[in-house]
């Protein structure tokens, strides 16, 4: 019968070379336990010594995929006037929004979303201004421009879902029908991205964003230079509660970069003109 005093003498290795003989003793053993187990034990030579090898290190990794970046990522940042009105201060991914009123709110969404290094497809936005993207501190290496022409703007907008983080489609004002929107709202959830629907109606939205220009300034008497304007915007959804801000989006002085963010008190009091007076 083997006793603990016919093992080797292991005093000598580390403990991973320990475990390795352990191991091969056990392997040894034919089936569970036995009364009697074989005494003619096969001799072990201490392990060679192994080299350790460095890790590898990817300099350039593969991009993530869509159910990688579901994993990873589960939100995308927002500009600071809605990150102060949603509950986590950002967009989850896989979820549909409708962005009404003012542009200045669509043009930071996508300055913001592209400055993380997110790619941002804008489906028939002719009227988007992309300096105004860059002025917001977009990447527009990250922004695809796509014109569907003929094409139903949902077909191009469920295509660029497969690759693009960030999908800004419009449906020129028309309902789309429930069947279809389920489909594209599945697709949608599935490769973890975001999609905005700037016009029309789509059953099943998870959120609402609307802005409102709430006042004008450095246009005292009527005239002058447009400095800074004063947005009211509004957040409904699914478990996003009724809430409203105000924050106003000043241009830079001389000594500052980029477009800056403040927000404004409900008693502002910035002239309210209309645009045209301005000019």
């Amino acid at each position: 019968m083997a006793t603990v005093d016919a093992l080797a003498d292991l005093t000598g290795l580390d403990k991973a070379a320990q475990l390795d003989v352990l191991r091969r003793r056990m392997a040894t053993v034919p089936g569970g336990r036995r009364d009697h187990a074989p005494a003619d034990l096969p001799p072990i030579a201490p392990p060679e010594r192994v080299e350790r090898v460095k890790p590898v290190v990817d300099d350039d990794p593969e991009p993530l995929s869509a159910a990688g970046r579901g994993k990873t990522l589960r939100t995308m940042p927002v500009p600071p006037p809605l990150a102060a009105l949603l509950p986590r201060r950002a967009l989850a991914r896989g979820t549909a929004i409708t962005v009404t009123g003012a542009g200045s709110m669509l043009i930071a969404l996508v300055a913001e979303a592209s400055a993380a290094g997110h790619h941002v497809a804008l489906i028939g936005q002719p009227r988007l201004s992309l300096l105004a993207v860059h002025e917001h501190g977009g990447n527009l290496a990250k922004v695809h421009l796509v014109d569907p022409g003929k094409t139903d703007p949902l077909d191009a907008a469920s295509i660029c879902l497969d690759g693009v983080d960030l999908v800004v489609t419009t449906v020129h004002g028309r309902d789309v029908p429930p069947t279809r929107a389920r489909a594209l709202l599945a697709r949608n959830r599935r490769q973890a991205s975001v999609l905005i629907l700037t016009d029309g109606h789509m059953p099943g939205i998870d959120l609402t964003i609307a802005s409102t220009v709430a006042g004008y300034g450095g246009i005292d008497q009527g005239r002058g230079r447009i400095k800074s304007i004063t947005l009211e915007t509004t957040v409904h959804g699914r478990g996003t509660p009724h809430r409203t801000g105000r924050y106003t989006l000043t241009s830079p002085t001389v000594g500052e970069t980029g477009l800056r963010w403040t927000p404004a008190p409900a008693d502002d009091l910035t002239v309210h003109r209309p645009v045209a007076v301005a000019q």
